[in-house]
Formats: structure tokens, C-alpha cells, sequence
């Protein structure tokens, strides 16, 4: 570590800065010719890096997590994504793109664009064909979700297992097959890490008629966010939510 000395501590900072913005190119797949720009403009290039690419993700929070009902994105927000890919074409980039087309129910429009790098090294991607199967249940299209999630599983991709199982499951409740829907409600509450296994199931229960189980999943919900403490309820907050108004719904027994 003696090369160190060489550094003031500014220097160390700016270079502590560069080595942070690289891993976050490499983690994130960003386009590799940030790496030329933060290496060979210090200072500059990788505080151009943080306005283009990083900070736009803090401000807006991306990441899909709860899956409820999704505000409908702006036409200036796509604009600013499809920009973002034309500089920047790389597999995250390419999905907020898609994300923020579904959510404006652009559906054709975000299947293409996942559909583009679905070829060559990429056909069988499973970041990419999990966020199709994403697209077509937003869609509608079932028989087409349970399609791309086969290809997830004759990959053995283990990605994104929980999401699957409910994709899976609220599919097929989708095509009328809810005994198969059931097992896959089951499956996906068996490696439930939060709520929403727990209350998509209680959904389907109430659907199903079963007000009674449903019910008792409801409460279950509510337990677990009594004893689970503030980053657990955090966490959970919508499914918490959701738990109240299922309950009151349902009514008292």
C-alpha cells in the first residue's frame, strides 16, 4: 500500500471516487466507455457519471419491490429513458425503459424493446425474459407469461424465484387453472422473505371463496407487522395496508 503515500487526501478521495463509479459500471452493466472517460478525465468524468447515471436511479428510487398498482409514467419520462438508452444501450437501461412503457400501458412497445436484446448472446437472457413475463401479465397475456417463465425454468435460472411463483400462480388463477394456481401460491409462501406471498394467497382465497382461510392469512399479516419492528412494517408497508383492508372487507366472523 505504499504507492498511498504519493496521494494527498484529496487525491486519495478523487481516486477512492473512481474506483466506486468502475465497480458501479461493471455491477450495473453500464456502457464500458464510462470507464475511459472517469479514468481519463479525474474528477470531471466521474462526476459526469453520477449526474447521468446514478442519480437519476436515487431520485427516483427505481426497482419494482411491492408490484401494486404502478402510476402511470409521464411521456417526458420515457423521452428521458429512450435518450438514456440511445447513450447508454445497456440491459438495465433497456428494462427501465420497458418498465416505464408498461407502466404508461405501452404494452407492444415494452415487449419490443425487451425483445431487442432478447437475440444472439443475450436470446435466453433471465433478467430480460423475466421482465417480459412481467410485461405480458401487465398485459394480460397469461398463456405468454407462463411461456417465458418455462424458458426461466428450462434455464434453471434461479433469479427472482419468489416473483416467478407468483407470476406463475396469478397467471394460471388467470386461465381458470387454480388448482395449479394454488400450488404455486403455496410454493411461493413456503420462500416468502415478506408479505406479499401471504397476501396475494389470501386474495386468491377471498376469490376462491375461502373467507375463512383468507381471513386468518390477513391476520397473519398483521401479526407478523406487530412483532416484526419498524424495518420489517417499513418493508411491508403496502401489504400491511392491503392486510387492514382485506380484513375489513371480509368483516367480523
Amino acid at each position: 500500500m505504499g504507492f498511498l503515500r504519493n496521494y494527498s487526501l484529496p487525491g486519495l478521495l478523487l481516486l477512492a471516487v473512481q474506483i466506486a463509479c468502475i465497480v458501479h459500471v461493471v455491477r450495473n452493466g453500464r456502457n464500458t466507455m464510462w470507464i475511459m472517460l472517469i479514468l481519463f478525465a479525474p474528477g470531471i468524468g466521474a462526476a459526469v457519471y453520477f449526474i447521468i447515471e446514478v442519480w437519476p436511479d436515487l431520485r427516483a428510487g427505481r426497482g419494482r419491490g411491492l408490484n401494486l398498482q404502478i402510476p402511470e409514467t409521464s411521456g417526458r419520462t420515457i423521452k428521458r429513458l429512450q435518450e438514456e438508452l440511445d447513450f447508454s444501450s445497456t440491459v438495465k437501461k433497456r428494462v427501465e425503459l420497458a418498465q416505464a412503457l408498461a407502466s404508461a400501458r405501452r404494452y407492444d412497445e415494452a415487449t419490443e424493446t425487451l425483445a431487442v436484446s432478447l437475440r444472439g448472446v443475450f436470446k435466453d437472457d433471465p433478467v430480460l425474459t423475466l421482465e417480459l413475463a412481467e410485461v405480458h401479465f401487465q398485459a394480460g397475456r397469461h398463456v405468454e407469461v407462463l411461456a417465458a417463465l418455462d424458458t426461466l425454468d428450462r434455464l434453471q435460472s434461479k433469479d427472482g424465484r419468489q416473483r416467478r411463483l407468483l407470476l406463475a400462480a396469478r397467471s394460471l388463477q388467470g386461465l381458470g387453472r387454480n388448482g395449479e394456481a394454488r400450488a404455486f401460491f403455496d410454493a411461493a409462501l413456503e420462500q416468502a422473505s415478506g408479505e406479499e406471498p401471504r397476501c396475494r394467497l389470501a386474495q386468491f382465497l377471498v376469490a376462491q371463496g375461502e373467507t375463512a382461510a383468507a381471513r386468518a392469512l390477513f391476520a397473519e399479516v398483521l401479526k407478523n407487522a406487530k412483532q416484526g419492528g419498524g424495518i420489517f412494517q417499513r418493508h411491508n408497508r403496502a401489504w400491511i395496508a392491503l392486510a387492514k383492508d382485506g380484513l375489513a372487507a371480509l368483516g367480523k366472523e
